[in-house]
């Protein structure tokens, strides 16, 4: 079989598209390897990674720059805390509302390992078939808005195949069986515990969104449809050190699941679990300690929400007409002076020894370096100061 799409060492040179009755083969082989990619050992899926890496030089991409004004994300604190050793209890640190950290990482719909994307819905009913809640689980609502006046560069996965216009023609015939491929790789259902199978749409979607050289029509963010709702929700996968810049935390809301809901319809905006009908939140953030901010009363009705959840005494729902779904406690602070901006990226507030940590457009992350070792990238745009 071909070993590229287009017989090409350097993308500078005049492009020689294979044949597409061959491109189409190397397809349909790959596809034979849905499913199994996790079980390959460690040198057979190095040895797959750079055969994939290889092959495609070439890539679909539906292109937009107006990406979901809002977005919603489920952070489900059990998980969470106890994989830092910590007792259950609401968050309290941004980080955590965002993507897991470099170590933690593995194959994701759009990410490879060590690669940070933070995974969104556009609607609340869309972040709950992403999660899926179970009952006892304690959950954290992030809800972000798109900064006023700003782009992101997508890539748009399609929900459907269509039919190329002027298919006699090789660059569109090929553009079309590799945009085919690609809906495929994104319609996969892949299981939690079997990570690796993503390795396909993981791997074209990691080489546009950490393409190594910087530039502004770079791919920032992957908009696709939601397998879990049977592609009635749209994703939405963004690079972790590019969100505080394009989107604005508004809120975040700590809620406790009762029970799962039953034959669900992925049409419908309804969420996918009955919850105790108290909840509370915040809109307050302090950005340069990364600390999300509540008043003095958070702690006690945590406990007590807590104990109406689990205990002898948990709530029950009776479902009766125009009763309220769900009463939010707001739990900001009175004092909003002590909300401060995301970290600026300008080099004249740092000092040549002031130590850093940055990540770099690949996913590389370096820590407590001095601002005078990257302060080059760090203007050119090939790294960014973070906290996260």
């Amino acid at each position: 079989m071909i070993e590229k799409v287009a017989n090409n060492k350097f993308n500078t040179e005049k492009l020689n598209l294979n044949p597409p009755d061959k491109v189409k083969e190397k397809l349909e082989y790959y596809r034979t390897l849905f499913n199994t990619t996790h079980d390959l050992s460690a040198d057979e899926l190095e040895n797959l990674t750079q055969n994939i890496k290889t092959f495609f030089n070439l890539k679909a991409v539906g292109f937009t720059d107006n990406p979901p004004s809002r977005l919603v994300r489920i952070s489900v604190n059990n998980r969470i805390l106890a994989s830092q050793g910590k007792e259950l209890s609401y968050l309290t640190n941004i980080s955590e509302l965002l993507a897991p950290p470099i170590k933690c990482t593995n194959y994701g719909r759009c990410n490879i390992p060590g690669q940070q994307v933070l995974y969104c819905a556009t609607t609340e009913a869309g972040a709950y078939w992403e999660t899926k809640p179970k009952n006892g689980d304690v959950i954290t609502l992030s809800h972000f808005e798109l900064r006023p006046n700003t782009k992101v560069n997508c890539n748009i996965v399609r929900r459907e195949k269509s039919e190329p216009k002027n298919a006699n023609h090789p660059l569109v015939e090929i553009g079309h069986l590799l945009e085919e491929f690609l809906i495929d790789s994104f319609s996969l259902e892949v299981l939690r515990d079997r990570p690796a199978d993503y390795l396909f749409s993981s791997l074209l979607s990691s080489e546009q969104l950490f393409y190594p050289v910087v530039s502004d029509k770079n791919i920032e963010a992957i908009i696709y449809p939601s397998v879990q709702k049977k592609k009635f929700g749209e994703n939405f996968a963004i690079r972790n050190d590019l969100i505080f810049e394009r989107y604005n935390l508004i809120g975040v809301e700590t809620r406790f699941i009762l029970d799962e809901y039953d034959n669900l319809d992925p049409t419908s905006d309804e969420v996918t679990t009955d919850q105790l009908i108290g909840s509370f939140g915040t809109t307050a953030f302090d950005f340069e300690k990364g600390k999300i901010l509540y008043n003095e009363k958070a702690d006690e009705i945590f406990k007590l929400f807590r104990q109406l959840q689990t205990g002898d005494g948990k709530q029950v729902r009776y479902e009766h007409p125009n009763t309220p779904k769900n009463i939010t406690f707001n739990f900001t602070p009175a004092d909003h002076s002590i909300i401060k901006e995301t970290t600026n990226n300008k080099a004249t507030k740092l000092g040549r020894n002031d130590k850093i940590n940055v990540v770099y457009q690949d996913g590389k992350r370096l820590d407590n370096i001095k601002f005078k070792k990257v302060s080059a990238d760090i203007e050119s745009g090939k790294c960014k100061i973070t906290k996260y």
